[in-house]
């Protein structure tokens, strides 16, 4: 069974406007993908790291992807000493 994710108009405009690298598109796709899986409002995604490693991106791929992403106003990141950021996925509902 092939799977996909809904990729939002307003997300592909905005990571093509910064010339988003895979490792951007690598996140973005996950976080589109887990926000369809949670019941808060907005959308709140666990990042880890070893999740990230399972998808072929490095921890500093993961975060050069955050910063991209929360420049583009497309996510806002919750950093937490030691833990996996929270990131809040906007423009989804």
């Amino acid at each position: 069974m092939k799977k996909f994710t809904k990729f939002l108009q307003i997300w592909e405009e905005q990571l093509q406007k910064i010339r988003a690298n895979g490792c951007a598109y690598r996140v973005a796709l996950y976080l589109l993908d887990q926000a369809d899986f949670t019941n808060r409002i907005p959308p709140q995604v666990k990042l880890s790291t070893a999740v990230m490693r399972k998808r072929g991106v490095s921890r500093n791929g993961k975060r050069g992807a955050l910063e991209q992403l929360r420049r583009a106003g497309l996510i806002a990141v919750e950093e937490r000493q030691h833990k996996s950021p929270i990131v809040t996925v906007r423009f989804v509902r």
